[in-house]
């Protein structure tokens, strides 16, 4: 994993008035994939040649939501995590590269988070006793591995 900026972003208004700020991303000043949750890229990696990780905050102090994209070259969205809540105060912190496949950061918890992208899919336990992380999209094998240390 290495940090890459090929991304950069502009706010997107939703017609359907989906609840908090969107974002498109733009590679090289044009559209790429659909809109995302979120107003600002924090920090974006490159995984490998195929898969891309960015790091997305709402940009609202006193209830800020971090969340995690991790995006194919093709703009498909392969797997992702919130973290936040209602009056959650966290800041994006500490963000550290591991090794080609992790990456540690502190947000909401006082804990240091390990994130790692697996290269294979796989059943991931249950974050609902992990209080203000979620992961959208129901029940699924996932790529995104989350640890606190």
């Amino acid at each position: 994993m290495e940090q890459f900026s090929p991304f950069s972003s502009k706010p997107f208004k939703s017609s359907d008035a989906s609840p908090g700020p969107h974002l498109q991303l733009l590679r090289d000043n044009q559209p790429f994939g659909e809109p995302l949750k979120g107003a600002l890229i924090e920090a974006q990696y490159q995984v490998d040649e195929q898969r891309y990780l960015l790091f997305v905050t709402d940009d609202v102090p006193y209830e800020e939501t971090l969340r995690l994209y991790l995006i194919n070259r093709d703009a498909e969205i392969l797997d992702s995590l919130e973290f936040g809540g209602y009056l959650a105060n966290g800041a994006l912190e500490d963000l550290h590269i591991v090794d080609k496949q992790t990456i540690e950061f502190r947000f909401i918890h006082l804990k240091r988070c390990r994130l790692t992208v697996k290269d294979e899919s796989g059943w991931e336990k249950p974050l609902a006793l992990t209080p203000g992380v979620r992961r959208p999209g129901g029940i699924r094998k996932r790529y995104l591995a989350l640890n606190f240390v």
